[in-house]
């Protein structure tokens, strides 16, 4: 316990002072220091309530295919029929995820998980996983809290925030599983990241039953969560006040109260001016404090791992991806140089 409460702070100083974390991450190389950058900019000021509030705006994202909603809330169904345990197992792994990086053994055994569950599912559903949606899905993560802050006027991410989350991100989604074989052809830029996410949630996509089911149960593990009882409304004006009005169409949710629509924007940005502007910036990430809990939270218990192999036959499995020169694997060499040829990396 006591090495991994050293580990995650080993770049930041104890004498940090009252505002530390925007100075540390323009102090730090985005190409370098990238995944310590998505670290401070995401686990200090990311609490339990905004990570699930990131969930509940992702999922009917992520399943504007209409595989993705049969998938999810109809093959599987755990999301309609045990909502806050579905909720807790993805945000375990996406809290492992922000705080240790690509490079991270931690973070690759979760990833391999996750991997092994998505392979298993596309024999039963053929066409639910395909390298597209694991680009967007992966993009939207890195790019939702810059696009968030520009639609309540706040500042975007700086320019070493838009690099270091192209980099992180492209870095993750090379060790995705995907039905089309291993990704590699990621956003080559922030620009280019946003660019993807816009062309995707512009696509006719077909509106389904599967959707609304889905999508309501998402909101209402939501609401149960955060609004119980006679506040449920206020957590379902906050979805639809944040969702995109596309998704919200899609997916037959309604449309805000624009009064309320006003409201929650101008609160959360308040919120946000506040955390930034006024208040002394946390000297522990959100799950170094849940780690001292007697008790932690569900969303940061650690996530259930796989061994990490290669998607490749012949490749030697390893606990973690090693380096590029270890077994000649072209997923090796593409993980470590963030260079591969995309043709030479199908799966046959």
């Amino acid at each position: 316990m006591e090495d991994i409460m050293q580990g995650t702070n080993a770049a930041v100083s104890d004498n940090r002072g009252y505002k530390w974390i925007a100075r540390e991450i323009e102090r730090l190389d985005p190409e370098k220091d990238f995944a310590e950058i998505w670290r401070l900019s995401t686990t200090y000021y990311v609490n339990d309530f905004v990570m699930n509030l990131v969930y509940t705006l992702g999922i009917p994202a992520f399943t504007q295919p209409p595989a993705g909603s049969v998938v999810m809330g109809v093959t599987t169904e755990k999301a309609i029929k045990k909502p806050q345990k579905r909720t807790d197992d993805t945000l375990q792994h996406f809290w492992t995820w922000f705080e240790y990086g690509p490079d991270d053994p931690r973070m690759q055994a979760s990833l391999a998980h996750v991997n092994r569950g998505h392979a298993a599912l596309a024999k039963r559903s053929p066409g639910t996983f395909p390298a597209r949606d694991v680009i967007y899905t992966t993009a939207w993560i890195g790019a939702n809290l810059h696009r968030l802050r520009l639609s309540v006027g706040l500042p975007g991410f700086t320019k070493n925030q838009q690099i270091a989350s192209q980099r992180y991100w492209a870095a993750i989604c090379r060790q995705f599983w995907s039905e089309d074989g291993l990704v590699t052809e990621y956003p080559e830029s922030f620009e280019a990241m946003l660019q993807y996410i816009e062309d995707y949630e512009a696509q006719p996509w077909e509106q389904v039953e599967s959707g609304r089911v889905l999508t309501e149960a998402i909101i209402k593990q939501f609401v149960d969560a955060y609004f119980p009882g006679p506040l449920g409304w206020i957590g379902r004006q906050l979805y639809l006040s944040f969702q995109l009005p596309t998704i919200n169409g899609l997916m037959q949710s309604g449309k805000p109260n624009p009064i309320m629509k006003w409201v929650m924007r101008k609160g959360l940005w308040f919120g946000l001016t506040l955390q930034e502007r006024v208040f002394p910036d946390p000297k522990l990430s959100t799950p170094e404090k849940a780690r001292r809990k007697p008790v932690r939270p569900g969303q940061h218990i650690d996530p259930p791992t796989a061994e990490v192999k290669c998607p490749f036959p012949g490749a030697t499995s390893q606990p973690s991806i090693p380096s590029a020169d270890s077994s000649g694997c072209p997923f090796h060499a593409g993980k470590a140089n963030g260079e591969a040829n995309n043709s030479d990396l199908r799966t046959n």
